[in-house]
C-alpha cells in the first residue's frame, strides 16, 4: 500500500536573502524534512517590477513599499547558481524546482527544471505561459486572485503547445492570508469546473493556521502542496514570517502521511483486521438447558452466546431456522449447538 499521496512543494522562493550558502542551506534543510520539491523563485527585478510598483502585503510585516525595490534585494543570484543548487538538491534527493518570471529565465534554466510552476500573478502573462508551454514539460499553475474564465484562457495558451500535465493550485494572494480569507472551498470549484485536473492548494497563511489550512485542503481533495520555507522565520523579509521551519515541515508531511494511512479502506482489509472480533465477540447459538436425543427443539432451548462456534456450528442470525429441528443427541446445558447434533 503506497500510504504517501501528496506532493509538497517547500517554496523556499527569495528567503535565502540573496546569499548562495543561504540557498543551499534551504535545500539541505528542505531535503531532510522529507518534502518532494524545494522550489525558488528567478528573476530581475527590473524585468518584473516597474519602478512605480507598489506593494501588496502587509507592510507591517514587510515595510517596503515598492516591489521593484524590494525585489532588487533579492535578485542577485546568478545562472550557475541555480545550476549548483540543483545539483545539490539532486545530491540530496529532493526534487529542484524555480519559478521563472520571464522569458530569458525559461530558456537558461530549462535543462534543470522537470515542472514548471507558474506564479498567480502570471496567469495573464500569456508570452511567458506560451513560452513555458513550448518546453512541454508538466506544469503547476497557481490560481490566486484569477476569475474561472482566466484560469480557462491560460490553460487554452498552454495547450496550444503542450500536451503535459497541468495541475491547479488554490491560492489566495493576500500576504499572509487571514482564516477568514483562505477560501478553502473553492477547491471543490475548481475540482468540478476543470474535472480531471488535479487540484492542490498553495497556503499563504499564517504558520498557526497553515497546519489546519492544509488538513482542511486535503480533505476536499487537494493532492498538491505549496508552503513558504525558511531557515529563520524572524528574518526581515516579505515571506519568512508566513513561512515553515523544518521542524514545521516535518509536522506537516507526518500528519498528512498519517491521514492517508488513517483512511485507507480495502473492504477485504477491512474484514480481515477485524476477524478476531468476528470470532470471539459475535455470538453462536447454545443449548440454554440439557436436553436430551429426540428432543424437538423451541425457542426456549437456545441461547446465543459468544463466541461463534465456526463452520461446524450456528451463527446467531441462524437460531430460528433450527426451531422444529430435532436433536439426534444429548446437550448439556451451556453447550455449543453444532450441525452434527441436529437430523436436518
Amino acid at each position: 500500500m503506497e500510504i504517501k499521496d501528496f506532493t509538497l512543494i517547500l517554496e523556499a522562493g527569495v528567503n535565502h536573502n540573496g546569499d548562495l550558502d543561504n540557498a543551499l542551506k534551504l535545500v539541505s534543510d528542505a531535503a531532510e524534512t522529507g518534502a518532494d520539491y524545494i522550489k525558488f523563485q528567478t528573476y530581475k527585478a527590473d524585468r518584473l517590477a516597474a519602478k512605480n510598483s507598489p506593494s501588496y502585503w502587509d507592510l507591517s510585516k514587510e515595510p517596503t513599499a515598492s516591489q521593484n525595490e524590494l525585489f532588487s534585494k533579492y535578485d542577485s543570484l546568478t545562472s550557475n547558481d541555480y545550476f549548483k543548487l540543483a545539483k545539490e538538491a539532486n545530491r540530496l534527493g529532493i526534487g529542484f524546482i524555480t519559478t521563472c518570471f520571464d522569458n530569458y529565465w525559461v530558456d537558461e534554466l530549462d535543462s534543470i527544471i522537470p515542472v514548471y510552476k507558474i506564479a498567480s500573478a502570471d496567469i495573464t502573462n500569456f508570452s511567458l505561459l506560451y513560452k513555458i508551454a513550448t518546453k512541454n514539460k508538466p506544469v503547476i499553475l497557481s490560481t490566486g486572485a484569477s476569475t474561472l474564465d482566466e484560469i480557462q484562457a491560460a490553460i487554452s495558451v498552454i495547450r496550444e503547445k503542450s500536451s503535459s500535465k497541468i495541475s491547479l493550485l488554490h491560492c489566495v494572494l493576500n500576504y499572509p492570508t487571514s482564516a477568514e480569507n483562505a477560501c478553502l472551498d473553492r477547491i471543490k470549484v475548481l475540482a468540478r469546473r476543470f474535472e480531471g485536473f488535479e487540484i492542490g492548494y498553495s497556503d499563504h497563511t499564517n504558520p498557526t493556521d497553515s497546519m489546519q489550512a492544509i488538513q482542511i485542503a486535503y480533505d476536499l481533495g487537494a493532492r498538491i502542496f505549496e508552503k513558504h520555507f525558511t531557515l529563520d522565520k524572524t528574518s526581515l523579509g516579505n515571506d519568512h514570517y508566513h513561512s515553515f521551519d523544518k521542524i514545521e515541515a516535518k509536522v506537516l508531511i507526518e500528519n498528512l502521511t498519517k491521514t492517508r494511512l488513517m483512511s485507507n479502506f480495502d473492504e477485504d482489509d477491512f474484514i480481515e483486521i477485524q476477524s478476531q472480533a468476528r470470532n470471539f465477540a459475535r455470538r453462536g447459538i447454545y443449548a440454554s438447558k440439557t436436553l436430551q436425543a429426540g428432543h424437538i427443539l423451541s425457542e426456549l432451548d437456545i441461547i446465543p452466546l459468544r463466541p461463534t462456534t465456526g463452520p461446524q456450528g450456528y451463527s446467531a442470525d441462524q437460531s430460528r431456522s433450527l426451531i422444529g429441528l430435532m436433536l439426534n443427541v444429548g446437550i448439556t446445558a451451556g453447550d455449543p449447538i453444532l450441525k452434527s447434533h441436529l437430523s436436518q
